[in-house]
């Protein structure tokens, strides 16, 4: 069965779900129906896990019969998803037959996950020997903001009206305990795993100064055919406009500041400034 040829690990907040609707017109790419699958970061997944998985993929596939379409490069209906929604959820069979739709025949299959940043040394070593020559798409978005951004995202998910401080603190207790901006702890094992020649780190302002570029630098990467697509400069997922206090701002502020210093030390103060 086919896998992914190529996988953008993150990170979270720094246009994922652009280049996944981006990429999603291409008609040499071929997406999942998931545009985020969490395969290599879920390991020996509990039944509460497999069930929510199943019950997101059921949801997609009555959206998929409802609109006759779904999402990724999936254009028929549901019953592609459908059969992903067996026992065997979760499992490596299951993470084959994902991508061994036949519309992904002669295409560059792919998935973006951005939970996959953070991958520890095990799962890595477990996906290097899954996909050994697959490539590795990396956007980096400068700490402090993509902090304020995930914050922002998780206040609007909260759903409520008016945060507490003890809300705040919990949020924030979330940021530091899923890393997902960990630069310093991920990049490095990414680059021991993959090496230079499979892994493209691209900085997040590119996306809005000049995403024609950015897309044609990752059709290169990937070897995808270039492709004419629509809505490049509009932006996905703008994240809600949401007042958050000084003091946590302070806070997502400090969190940021090993993630800085390590990407002006690792690639220069030019690359770090092209991450706002």
């Amino acid at each position: 069965m086919p896998l992914p040829s190529f996988i953008c690990v993150g990170a979270q907040k720094a246009g994922t779900t652009w280049l996944f609707q981006m990429l999603s017109q291409n008609p040499s790419v071929w997406l999942p129906p998931l545009k985020e699958v969490h395969f290599f970061d879920v390991t020996n997944p509990s039944d509460n896990a497999k069930n929510a998985k199943r019950e997101k993929i059921l949801k997609l596939a009555r959206r998929a019969e409802k609109h006759g379409k779904g999402k990724g490069s999936l254009k028929d209906g549901g019953a592609f998803l459908k059969s992903l929604a067996g026992d065997d959820i979760m499992s490596e069979d299951w993470y084959r037959r994902l991508f061994s739709h036949p519309d992904s025949e002669g295409k560059i299959s792919g998935e973006i996950t951005p939970a996959y940043l953070v991958l520890g040394e095990d799962k890595l070593t477990y996906m290097k020997s899954v996909l050994p020559s697959a490539k590795i798409i990396i956007l980096v978005r400068e700490p402090r903001s993509r902090n304020i951004s995930e914050i922002k995202m998780a206040a609007a998910r909260s759903k409520i009206e008016e945060l507490a401080e003890t809300d705040w603190k919990n949020i924030l207790r979330g940021i530091r305990k899923r890393d997902r901006g960990n630069y310093e702890q991920a990049i490095p094992l990414w680059q021991k795993h993959y090496g230079p020649d499979n892994l493209l780190i691209l900085p997040f302002s590119q996306l809005k100064t000049d995403p024609a570029s950015m897309i044609q630098t990752i059709e290169t990467f990937i070897g995808a055919a270039p492709f004419k697509y629509k809505a490049l400069t509009q932006a996905v997922h703008k994240t809600k406009e949401i007042v958050v206090p000084d003091w946590v701002i302070e806070k997502a502020t400090a969190i940021a500041k090993p993630q800085q210093a390590y990407l002006i030390d690792a690639f220069g103060q030019e690359f770090y400034e092209k991450t706002k």
